[in-house]
């Protein structure tokens, strides 16, 4: 059954060398240099690296020549293992001037901007152990969007390497990511099933994963691995090596944070702001649970909060499968207009205070979510037909990455966040936002009014207690000739019915109103507000089916770090969690090539599970 699988493994063997070789050629050399570096250059180096004076003076003297503020210097002679996470974690063609792409480098020595490091709050200078310069360079890339790059420097020697330290570089990077870390076990285990059916091909895939690293990085690459003659047996032993390095880092980590504790010293590290949060949001969660449901929802409604007919009937019954926060939610549609509301719903205070617990374990609206390019682009290209704004509000900004990304449509805009998290503030300071409001809307509108050409509102007004005040207050910002522009869940379409609860789009309780395209636009017309584009089509976002088995995965194995389980992260639902995640990744797969195979389907027609509407303040 399984014959085809070890050919089709040489297939991806070749093909991920040929991408892995293209993005190390396409990695620049720095020339040598007699200028001196510049002032304004800081290096951060990793303990046992050598940078020498030579070296520096060749970085500086590139990053000013590029207009650079951040490169992560890479040295030529990296281990073939190093080498080649390197040409995996960054496409070197787009690293640069891709906004949404992580920092990402060889993990070695930094050159930055020194004013850049005072507004990142980056204050140490020297002895830097690699995993802290994971985070670094991935910092610094948010503050230098496009203004980060990574090159190859003569003159840098590598620390020596091992799988220990590795392993830490690996976990750290791919935090966010854990399955990128299974990937190596995956590829076994599809190696051994595949052998024991078709040893013949089993036995060619192998040897050419053992010969891959000759082929990426011999001749025209600007690295020169020192162990490129040996990589066949290191890529024998390394994954043993690695899974073994792993277990004792964790075993050791473990150990020192035990110790650290024990002794009443503070446990260093992010891992450490993480449970503290945790164990902080699970406190006052646990508190305010005590007080009763009266103290978590609001009375239920009896009306349509849209139109306010009383013919309400229940679309659905969900628990919060997303953040497991207790309880079940109701979700109403109103027969009259088609409106779809939580009732009851959760008070101000606990919804903010559900949201604020989430932002603190993931890294708050500052972090990073990996968002596409493509619908940034096109968010920002609804004004295409329209006239050239001068004064742009994003509402409900977050990190403000829409305004970041769309500077490349509208270089000469003004872009604006208001957001009622810190992160618009974090926004402001990166100069992601050319002016950060922090608070709500209806908080600031009176210094906003008649400000703006623009006023957007993605994935914003789903989650507003108001919805008509908050396209009141848009009105009122907008100065006349204006455009308002929205983005919503669509929740009249086919994946809401037949993904029922697993439809990422209700995310039950956060959503509290899902207006029907039709509704919205009947209220912007009462409002002043001429609808000039409604749209669905390339609006849909695929991966419904993803989502769902996500969604289904973290009802059955939930991601421990939640802070409202009803106890902290133990071993046994680490256990459960990661087990789950490996038996589960065939069906994402599946659910994956089915996303992707669906689209024109769901791109037709109001079948999409998203819809985006333009309208004009009438003069």
């Amino acid at each position: 059954m399984l014959w085809w699988l070890p050919i089709l493994m040489c297939v991806g063997i070749i093909a991920n060398g040929i991408r892995l070789r293209g993005r190390l050629r396409r990695l620049d050399t720095v020339p040598a240099s007699g200028r001196p570096v510049d002032p304004r250059h800081e290096f951060l180096v990793a303990r046992d690296v050598r940078l020498t004076a030579a070296a520096r003076r060749a970085a500086s003297n590139h990053a000013s020549r590029e207009r650079l503020r951040v490169l992560d210097l890479i040295p030529a002679d990296l281990t073939v293992e190093r080498a080649l996470d390197v040409a995996r974690m960054v496409d070197t063609r787009t690293y640069r001037t891709d906004r949404a792409a992580l920092g990402r480098g060889a993990f070695q020595a930094i050159l930055a901007d020194a004013e850049l490091l005072r507004l990142a709050g980056i204050h140490q200078r020297e002895g830097f152990d690699p995993v802290e310069l994971v985070d670094i360079i991935a910092r610094l890339k948010n503050y230098a969007t496009t203004g980060t790059d990574l090159v190859v420097v003569p003159g840098l020697s590598a620390a020596r390497d091992d799988p220990v330290s590795r392993a830490r570089v690996q976990k750290r990077t791919y935090r966010a990511r854990p399955l990128n870390l299974l990937a190596p076990t995956f590829r076994d285990i599809a190696m051994v099933c595949g052998g024991s059916v078709n040893l013949g091909w089993a036995l060619v895939a192998t040897v050419l994963f053992w010969l891959q690293p000759f082929f990426v990085c011999f001749g025209r690459v600007p690295l020169q691995p020192r162990d490129l003659a040996r990589s066949p047996v290191v890529r024998i032993l390394a994954g043993v090596e690695f899974v073994v390095a792993a277990a004792r880092n964790g075993r050791r980590t473990a150990a020192r944070k035990k110790a650290l504790k024990s002794s009443g010293l503070p446990v260093d590290g992010a891992e450490k702001d993480v449970r503290i949060a945790a164990g902080r949001c699970r406190e006052s969660f646990q508190s305010r649970l005590g007080e009763g449901s009266d103290a978590l929802l609001e009375p239920a409604r009896e009306t349509c909060p849209w139109c306010g007919s009383p013919d309400v009937v229940t679309r659905l019954e969900s628990r919060d499968i997303q953040q497991l926060t207790p309880g079940r939610f109701r979700l109403e549609r109103c027969r009259g207009c088609g409106h779809v509301f939580v009732n009851p719903r959760l008070t101000n205070a606990v919804g903010d205070f559900f949201g604020r617990g989430h932002e603190d374990l993931v890294g708050g609206p500052a972090g990073y979510f990996p968002g596409s390019m493509r619908v940034y682009r096109e968010r920002a290209e609804m004004q295409r037909p329209f006239a050239a704004p001068r004064a742009w509000l994003d509402v409900g900004t977050g990190s403000g990455r829409f305004c970041d990304h769309a500077r490349d449509i509208w270089p000469d805009t003004v872009f604006d966040g208001l957001d009622t998290s810190p992160g618009v503030t974090e926004a402001g300071r990166r100069g992601w936002v050319d002016h950060a409001f922090q608070g709500t809307f209806a908080d600031r509108a009176a210094e906003l009014g008649g400000r703006y050409d623009v006023v957007s509102m993605f994935r914003y007004l789903e989650y507003a207690r108001d919805p008509y005040l908050e396209l009141d207050l848009a009105a009122k910002t907008l100065v006349a000739g204006g455009y308002l522009v929205l983005e919503l869940p669509h929740a009249q379409c086919p994946a809401a019915g037949f993904l029922g609860r697993f439809w990422v789009g209700w995310s039950v309780p956060r959503h509290l109103h899902l207006p029907t395209p039709d509704n919205l636009t009947a209220a912007l017309a009462e409002r002043g507000l001429r609808p000039v584009a409604l749209r669905f089509g390339r609006v849909h976002r695929p991966g419904d089916l993803t989502a769902a088995v996500h969604l289904a995965l973290q009802r059955m194995a939930p991601d421990p770090s939640l802070p409202w389980l009803p106890a902290g992260s133990t071993g046994w639902r680490r256990l459960r969690r990661g087990s789950a995640l490996v038996l589960a990744t065939p069906l994402f797969l599946a659910a994956a090539a089915m996303d992707f195979a669906l689209q024109p389907v769901f791109r037709g027609g109001r079948r999409a599970n998203a819809f985006r509407v333009v309208a004009r303040k009438e003069v």
